[in-house]
């Protein structure tokens, strides 16, 4: 290997950047999904008729949704980020 082909090749501050960035957001994915998992366990310890069993599902299938939406793109953006 040349040195020009080094020059060109592995970034190690990018690369250790990029590997922390995504430790964050992995972090902040998993304390996200145990907040979601302790507010719906709670919502399903107090229901109190079958009706009030859909409504909570319908409702926490909606947000789970919308984060697994958010955190994808968030993922994505950090995947183009670290490749350009």
């Amino acid at each position: 290997m040349t040195d020009n082909s080094l020059s060109k090749g592995f970034d190690l501050s990018s690369a250790t950047a990029n590997v922390r960035a995504y430790q964050a957001k992995l972090l902040e994915m998993a304390q996200a999904n145990m907040t979601f998992t302790f507010e719906f366990s709670q919502r399903l310890a107090t229901i109190r008729s079958p009706v009030e069993f859909f409504t909570v599902i319908a409702e926490f299938t909606s947000k789970r949704i919308a984060m697994l939406g958010k955190y994808s793109k968030e993922m994505a953006e950090l995947s183009t980020k670290r490749t350009a």
